[in-house]
């Protein structure tokens, strides 16, 4: 089992490897990944016999969560795209 330290420093890793465009698809990506786990720990058992699947449940949403963060904290590290519009007039 990972350490929260090493989950997050690899969360880190990989979004620092990505180029911007793709670092905003992950980010989209994750938020559906985040909305599955949610759902999945709204659905574990309650009780005894669902304390396994609960914990599993939590653990994914933490880590769904984690990740959304930190891709989210290192897109906004990065500059803006900034598109020019050039524009001309024959008059």
């Amino acid at each position: 089992m990972s350490s929260l330290g090493q989950i997050i420093r690899a969360i880190q890793h990989d979004a620092a490897a990505l180029p911007t465009s793709e670092l905003r698809d992950e980010i989209e990506i994750s938020l559906d990944v985040l909305d599955a786990t949610i759902s999945q720990f709204h659905r574990a058992r309650p009780g005894i016999r669902g304390v396994d699947e609960r914990i599993t449940a939590t653990g994914n949403v933490m880590v769904a969560t984690l990740t959304v963060a930190l891709y989210v904290r290192e897109l906004t590290t990065r500059p803006a795209d900034v598109t020019a519009a050039v524009t001309s007039s024959l008059n």
